[in-house]
């Protein structure tokens, strides 16, 4: 009985998750001519669920799942061949139809959550269409293969790093070293996902919601870019000042919230980022807070100008900060004395996710306490608030006569947060 039921609920499910895919596929019914809708898909995914479901009772039919691929295959060259006499374009029908199969052979094999969570992608990607389109549309050529390289590079790198077995003083670079390549292989590919993620929405939506968001988003990116790229903006136009003004304010409060999922990622047993997370979450919100209240002109609805995060320069170099901090980190601890890590935070006025990152991994290997980790970290934060009144300074007067208070009550801010964090330490 328990056999039957079990057989009558995967049905179920081929059938579903079939018709998920032709329910979208039916909503371009009045854009041109569905060859292949809500009945097709769902028969499609039951086919694939029926062979494989034979092929597990009788091993011996195993070759059955192959066949009905082939002729699946069949069937979807000759839709792609109907759709060409047609001159419907694409080739998107004919592929969910081989997934569709795909999702029921899954289902027949006893992957029922695997086979929902393929057909709920391709469901996606597919009404996604035009948004898609929009997106890849916001990328100039160079920026695309400029991404395409970091990409191949990274992921040919990160393997290679994992294999890297090495003995005497390089044994530092090697797995579980201080300076673990692919632990920092990994670091500077997550903190380019972030800034890559933010510069799409910059670019996407940067020129349209105004100077602010762009500052939001900016912060992730590059906070110190995002800052000479607005007060550039100001020097062209002098009436969005104020706005330019909110916008490096912005920029430097979500800073923080960048470095803390540095911070999180790089030490995975968060042993530093539960001491630091409130207070570089509650920063952050007074960053923004006093960001927001700022008054600026209407007219601030400027793009801004942030270069592409994926892409070989900025991730090298990111990465050399990276490892400089690290390896000086290590020195100063290892012959000056662990209170002296403070130092390193001097590269807040770089990178202080670079700080951040490499404080963090060396808690996990023992390198550094995660309470003078955390404590680094603010300082480095507030070196980069510094920062941002130095970059505005040099190259806009005016942005930094109007942002200066906003800036140094962030940074009182954040040299009151490691005051307490200081204090508590002590006391415990």
């Amino acid at each position: 009985m328990a056999s039957e039921v079990t057989f009558i609920y995967d049905l179920l499910v081929a059938i579903a998750v079939g018709a998920l895919v032709g329910i979208e596929r039916e909503h371009h019914r009045d854009e041109h001519i569905v060859l292949a809708g809500i009945r097709t898909f769902p028969l499609v995914s039951v086919s694939g669920f029926i062979v494989s479901y034979l092929a597990v009772l009788h091993p011996d039919l195993s070759a059955l799942v192959m066949i009905g691929l082939a002729i699946v295959a069949i069937f979807a060259i000759g839709l792609l061949y109907i759709q060409y006499e047609l001159k419907i374009p694409g080739f998107t029908t004919p592929l969910a139809f081989i997934v569709s199969y795909f999702s029921g052979v899954l289902i027949g094999y006893g992957h029922v959550l695997e086979a929902v969570v393929l057909a709920v992608a391709t469901t996606f990607l597919l009404i996604s269409k035009r948004h898609l389109h929009r997106f890849a549309q916001l990328l100039t050529e160079g920026e695309i293969i400029g991404a395409l390289e970091f990409i191949t590079i990274s992921f040919i790198l990160y393997p290679l790093a994992l294999e890297l077995h090495l003995t005497g003083s390089w044994a530092i670079f090697g797995r579980g070293g201080a300076l673990d390549l692919s632990t920092t292989i990994l670091i500077v590919i997550f903190v380019s996902s972030i800034s890559f993620v933010s510069f799409l929405i910059v670019r996407w939506k940067g020129p349209s919601r105004g100077l602010r968001f762009s500052g939001l988003l900016g912060g992730l990116v590059n906070s110190e870019a995002a800052t000479a790229s607005i007060c550039g903006l100001a020097n062209e136009r002098k009436g969005i000042v104020g706005a330019a003004a909110s916008g490096v304010v912005l920029a430097n409060a979500t800073m923080f919230i960048r470095n803390l999922a540095v911070c999180m990622f790089a030490d995975p047993t968060l042993s530093t980022a539960s001491i630091v997370a409130l207070p570089l979450f509650a920063v952050s919100i007074i960053g923004i807070g006093i960001g927001m209240m700022m008054k600026v002109e209407m007219g601030g609805k400027e793009p801004m100008k942030v270069t592409s995060p994926f892409a070989i320069v900025p991730a090298l170099r990111f990465g050399i900060i990276f490892v400089v901090v690290s390896a000086a980190t290590i020195l100063i601890h290892q012959y000056v004395g662990a209170e002296a890590v403070y130092l390193t935070a001097i590269g807040g006025f770089i990178s202080s996710a670079a700080v951040a990152a490499s404080v963090s991994t060396l808690t996990v290997t023992g390198q550094v306490d995660p309470w003078i980790a955390a404590e680094t970290i603010l300082i480095a934060c507030a070196i980069s608030s510094l920062n941002k009144l130095l970059i505005s300074r040099t190259m806009s007067r005016d942005v930094f006569s109007r942002s200066r208070t906003a800036l140094l009550l962030t940074t009182a801010a954040t040299l009151a947060a490691l005051a307490a964090t200081f204090a508590i330490r002590i006391v415990l």
